[in-house]
């Protein structure tokens, strides 16, 4: 059998762990800088057209998002999750 010294263990350990926990982030990134996302998103929970999608402080903001019934609404939903954040209706 082969003998390992323990820096080479901890070092491979250490790598695995690295590689593992960088993974996720970038595929992340990837989708936190998409709109297209963002856009599927917003027709799965009923709005049929929007004026502008942006990215601020960790979170998507959309303006004037209009679902069937005409309703109007400004949201905001979380970078990674797309969880509501906030929902606000706009008069007219």
């Amino acid at each position: 059998m082969i003998d390992v010294s323990r820096f080479v263990r901890l070092a491979s350990a250490v790598a695995a762990i690295s590689v593992a926990m960088a993974l996720p982030a970038s595929a992340r990134d990837e989708v936190r800088e998409d709109p297209a996302v963002v856009a599927e998103r917003l027709q799965h929970m009923g709005f049929v057209e929007w004026r502008k999608i942006r990215w601020s402080h960790g979170n998507w903001k959309i303006d004037s998002a209009k679902r069937a019934n005409g309703h109007i609404y400004d949201l905001e939903l979380e970078g990674g999750s797309f969880d509501l954040v906030r929902l606000r209706r706009e008069r007219g």
